[in-house]
C-alpha cells in the first residue's frame, strides 16, 4: 500500500529525471528521434494529468507531492521548448513567453502561500498545459516529416498539409499562456495591491517616509 501511495511522487520524479533524455532526442535531429520524443512527451503529459488524481483518490496529497508536481511539468515543458528553439524549430520568443509565464505564476503562488492565501487555477490555466503539449507534439511530428521520416511518405499530401498547420496550435498555446498569466495576476491583484506599500512597525499604517512630500 505504501508503494501505491508513493506512485504520484514517482510519476513526478519520472518527468524530472527523463527530461534530459527528451532534450537529447530533440537535439539529435533525426526523424526517428523526433518520434521517440513525441512518445516520451505524451507519456510525461499523461503522467502529469494522472498523478494529481491518483494522489487524491489514495488520499496521498502531501507538501512534497505538491512541490514535485508543480515543478515537474514546468521542467519537462522547458526541456522541450529550449532544444526546439536552439535547433530552429521554434522562435525563441515563443519559448521565452511560455517559460517566463511559469516563473511569474510560481512566484505569485509562493508569495500568496507566504501570505496564507491560495490562488486557484482558472480555466485558462487548466487548459494551457494540454494545448501547449498538443502544439509541441504537432511541431515534433512536422519536424519528423521534414527530416524525411515515414511521415513524409505516408498519408500523401493530406498528411503533409495537416502537419504544416502546426503554427495554429502553437499560436493557441501562446494565447492561452498569456491569458492564463493575466488570469492569475488578476486573482492575485488584491493581495499585490495591499502589499505594495510597506507597512510601519505597528503593522497597520503604511509608511510613506521614502516618498517625496506633497507640496
Amino acid at each position: 500500500m505504501s508503494i501505491a501511495r508513493s506512485l504520484p511522487n514517482i510519476l513526478s520524479l519520472f518527468r524530472i529525471v527523463t527530461t534530459p533524455l527528451l532534450v537529447w532526442l530533440i537535439l539529435a535531429g533525426t526523424a526517428s528521434a523526433y518520434l521517440w520524443a513525441v512518445g516520451l512527451l505524451l507519456l510525461m503529459a499523461i503522467s502529469d494529468f494522472a498523478d494529481g488524481r491518483i494522489a487524491r483518490q489514495l488520499n496521498a496529497v502531501s507538501p512534497l507531492g505538491t512541490f514535485l508536481d508543480t515543478i515537474s511539468d514546468k521542467i519537462f515543458v522547458a526541456g522541450t521548448l529550449l532544444p526546439m528553439a536552439e535547433s530552429g524549430m521554434l522562435s525563441s520568443w515563443i519559448a521565452l513567453i511560455i517559460i517566463v509565464r511559469e516563473f511569474i505564476i510560481s512566484g505569485l503562488r509562493s508569495y500568496a502561500a507566504a501570505e496564507g492565501k491560495v490562488i486557484s487555477a482558472g480555466k485558462w490555466g487548466k487548459q494551457k498545459l494540454a494545448i501547449t503539449v498538443t502544439a509541441l507534439v504537432w511541431r515534433l511530428l512536422a519536424a519528423s516529416a521534414e527530416a524525411g521520416g515515414f511521415l513524409a511518405t505516408s498519408g500523401g499530401g493530406a498528411l503533409a498539409f495537416l502537419l504544416s498547420l502546426w503554427p495554429i496550435p502553437m499560436a493557441l498555446a501562446v494565447i492561452w499562456t498569456i491569458f492564463s498569466a493575466i488570469d492569475y495576476i488578476w486573482k492575485a491583484w488584491p493581495l499585490l495591491r495591499t502589499s505594495w506599500i510597506p507597512f510601519s512597525n505597528d503593522g497597520e499604517t503604511p509608511t510613506r517616509s521614502a516618498e517625496k512630500p506633497h507640496v
